[in-house]
């Protein structure tokens, strides 16, 4: 990618966040009734190794794509009733490029509609209706390291679809074959959560895919999440069980665990899976700190590893290391980033694939 066209880019959301001191996109109803308008831009320059050539271009961030939304919020005497409406803006993104990528950069379909949906909150729990999370979304990524946007469990994120490369020859098996955390999906489903006991939520769900084609399987799933905070230490944690019933049925469990030391700003992130059937399973680590360095915002570093085994076939082993730094600039509401990341695969036949290596560096601005 051309130095210039990574200038434009960046200067462009560096111009674009410096309006972001602005009162929030809130427009209120005498009603009470209020409608809040959201959103991100995310763009980033990603350089990709593939142990023969490399491979650089500006695409969005697919570890947290642009996107805008709206919430609409009506009170009730029983609690209240919310509407959301998100998508993804349809950039070509870190996730979709490859060594034969040949996309259009902006490329919108229905399948980047992320939420449509009604949440119905009162004493009784939350019931969420419509395309939005099943309730194990989000168990095996709870991460508190404040370097998600360049890095976490779902490895694929960055630089998912390139191809591992036989020397010379490209192997047909992405880095998104080897590579999972088996976290749950967003789907058009009918959810449950209960009121919070002790830090405590169970959930519950069952939804369809109608967003993608050639998918009629039924999604059903059980979460358990788990928060708390004082002043010393900030907890997040869960656990799922997913099912997909088609043709066949595909069992998937899933836990994650993320704490974070307030005083020292030393944190841990845990997270673990199992799909059964297969046996594909992952362990996943990370351990960052995060502090003060300027008084523009927080500076948060974290390194991580993840270990998988028996993805693609029988034998496999995925393994990958990575780096990352984001730092935040409150007054802007923009977050600057970088990360590196090495991914290897082996497997029992005779390929001898090379390892691929991804940097990935850029800033977000939120609205």
């Amino acid at each position: 990618m051309k130095t210039r066209d990574i200038l434009c880019t960046s200067g462009l959301v560096l111009m674009l966040g410096q309006a972001a001191g602005a009162e929030d996109l809130v427009f209120t109803h005498p009603s009470g009734a209020t409608a809040t308008f959201y959103g991100q831009l995310t763009l980033n320059y990603q350089r990709v190794d593939d142990g023969r050539k490399t491979y650089d271009e500006v695409v969005d961030n697919s570890n947290s794509t642009s996107k805008v939304g709206l919430w609409i919020d009506v009170p009730q005497e029983w609690g209240s009733f919310r509407f959301n409406l998100e998508t993804n803006l349809g950039f070509k993104n870190t996730a979709d490029v490859s060594q034969i990528d040949d996309e259009d950069w902006i490329d919108w379909q229905r399948t980047d509609i992320r939420k449509l949906e009604g949440v119905f909150s009162g004493r009784f729990g939350t019931l969420w209706m419509g395309q939005g999370s099943m309730a194990t979304d989000g168990t095996s990524e709870f991460d508190n390291s404040g370097t998600g946007i360049v890095g976490y469990s779902y490895i694929p994120d960055t630089a998912g679809a390139y191809f591992f490369r036989d020397g010379d020859t490209l192997s047909g098996i992405t880095i998104a074959d080897a590579f999972d955390d088996f976290n749950g999906p967003r789907r058009f489903r009918i959810r449950y959560d209960t009121p919070e006991f002790s830090g405590l939520v169970f959930s519950t769900s069952y939804g369809q895919e109608v967003l993608a084609e050639d998918d009629d399987a039924d999604y059903y799933d059980v979460a358990v999440s788990y928060g708390y905070e004082n002043e010393v230490i900030d907890l997040d944690a869960g656990i799922g069980y997913l099912w997909r019933n088609d043709d066949e049925t595909t069992e998937k469990l899933m836990a994650s665990a993320s704490l974070l030391h307030l005083p020292t700003g030393l944190n841990l992130t845990l997270s673990a899976g199992d799909q059964r059937g297969d046996d594909a399973k992952f362990a996943y680590a990370k351990l960052g700190w995060t502090g003060d360095l300027i008084s523009q915002g927080k500076t948060a570093v974290s390194v991580d590893y993840y270990d998988g085994s028996d993805f693609v076939v029988a034998g496999s082993d995925s393994t990958s290391w990575g780096l990352q730094a984001v730092q935040s600039f409150d007054d802007l509401s923009l977050q600057a980033y970088l990360g590196y990341r090495v991914y290897s695969f082996e497997d029992d036949s005779d390929a001898d694939y090379e390892d691929i290596s991804s940097l990935l560096m850029g800033v977000t601005w939120k609205f």
